[in-house]
């Protein structure tokens, strides 16, 4: 039916504005936060390298991998210690990035240990792996769209005190906003990362193991520190973008 003269054509739905992720804003806020807390950063993130090294190390060692039930224990050490390791280390970075770019108040290092949600965080982290070996398995892009989604599950936990599945939910709701321009701003990063310590070296001998254990201390320690303050600082915007969207 054609419409009556002078009857106006009725707007079309307006699509919801996408907030921005200026790549170049978050690698600056990064940077003012690792020169405010330098020290700090180092200090955490090389010691949880250190500790997660030689408990891989301690495990390659002594663990017989034809023993099945060492082979267990073997690898519940290695996660246990590696989970462990990232969200104390996590949630020390969600302080420092929240103090020195989001008005946070500070915090030291033991009030953080004792006030992070370590059970929740746990058991989040388990979700995230769980989620992205199914996605793996099934096929690699499944496996790391499911990454890209779950990245901020930590951080968003920590932020807006969530649990763990709300977390995983939340961190997806906050992604898809600009999922692409999310997953080139730190979910490359991310992967880049994972490559360059696959390609750290092992332990060969006395002085062999020594000299793994400092480089790979340094560089994951190092690596690590800088991919969890781009996920915090990609957290915290996304969140403040929401709640502008929300706001207009």
């Amino acid at each position: 039916m054609r419409r009556a003269r002078g009857e106006q054509r009725k707007p079309e739905r307006e699509s919801r504005p996408r907030p921005a992720l200026p790549a170049g804003e978050v690698y600056r806020a990064v940077g003012r936060t690792a020169a405010r807390y330098p020290w700090r950063i180092l200090a955490v993130s090389v010691a949880v390298a250190a500790a997660a090294t030689l408990v891989e190390f301690g495990v390659a060692g002594l663990i017989d991998e034809g023993n099945w039930a060492e082979a267990v224990f073997g690898s519940v050490c290695l996660t246990g210690s590696s989970m462990l390791g990232s969200v104390f280390l996590s949630g020390v970075l969600v302080r420092l990035v929240g103090v020195a770019e989001h008005g946070q108040r500070d915090a030291r290092i033991s009030t953080t240990v004792r006030t992070l949600p370590w059970g929740t965080l746990i058991l989040a982290d388990l979700l995230v792996t769980l989620a992205f070996v199914v996605g793996a398995v099934l096929l690699v892009i499944p496996g790391l769209v499911a990454l890209v989604l779950l990245m901020l599950t930590g951080p968003v936990i920590e932020i807006e005190h969530r649990r763990a599945w709300a977390g995983l939910r939340r961190s997806a709701q906050l992604v898809r906003l600009r999922f692409w321009k999310a997953a080139l701003v730190a979910g490359l990063p991310l992967v880049v990362a994972s490559w360059l310590e696959a390609e750290l070296p092992e332990p060969h001998g006395a002085e062999g193991f020594v000299t793994a254990l400092i480089l790979r201390s340094a560089g994951e320690g190092v690596l690590e520190a800088l991919i969890g303050l781009v996920l915090v600082e990609v957290c915290y915007r996304l969140i403040t973008a929401e709640r502008g969207l929300a706001a207009s």
